[in-house]
């Protein structure tokens, strides 16, 4: 069971949106470095070149009967404003050719424009590293210790059978609170955590 203290979003899932289950049109990050810093003009060119390849995409959809816009100037596209709307739309066999028929011009998003994690503070920090320790401390042997920049390392895990379940569903419980900088909590034998 995978333990992230911030969730990143698979925003080119998102984008795609017959794919995915985004409740809204996506956002997407600004682009860093178009300062003039070394590399700004080549994520200057990464952007436009998406940018465009997202607005080849909104013309094929509407050549197959849809109205949508064009993206702004990051590659975003709203169309669908509400979850009902989303829902029907994925539903819509004619969304869904139209997708297929259009999917050459779904390029991959540039990484100046992924979502970035916030930076931790020190304190933060600090708590992510007690937080792994008590992890590790109450039945979680596994868990591992947070980078630099206390965020855990991407793909870590592994199954677990029902039995570590158990000892991870109940080290996160303990441990919750040590996120906050509290002590941890003990235990409550008529819940399991969500691990």
């Amino acid at each position: 069971m995978k333990q992230v203290l911030v969730g990143a979003a698979a925003l080119a899932c998102a984008l795609a949106l017959a794919a995915c289950g985004s409740e809204k049109s996506p956002e997407v990050a600004s682009a860093a470095g178009a300062s003039g810093a070394p590399g700004a003009a080549a994520t200057t060119d990464a952007v436009a070149k998406f940018v465009e390849s997202r607005r080849q995409w909104a013309r094929c959809i509407r050549e197959q009967g849809f109205d949508v816009p064009d993206p702004d100037a990051k590659g975003r596209i709203t169309f669908a404003e509400t979850a009902e709307e989303n829902r029907k739309l994925k539903a819509d066999p004619k969304w869904l050719a139209a997708q297929e028929a259009c999917k050459e011009f779904m390029t991959e998003i540039p990484e100046e424009l992924e979502p970035k994690a916030e930076p931790l503070t020190a304190e933060q920090i600090a708590n992510a590293r007690k937080y792994s320790e008590c992890r590790r401390a109450n039945g979680s042997p596994d868990f591992p210790d947070p980078g630099p920049d206390g965020y855990l390392p991407e793909g870590w895990g592994r199954e677990l059978n029902p039995q570590e379940q158990i000892a991870d569903n109940r080290s996160a419980q303990i441990c919750e609170p040590v996120h906050r900088g509290d002590p941890p909590a003990s235990p409550d034998p008529n819940q399991t955590a969500g691990g």
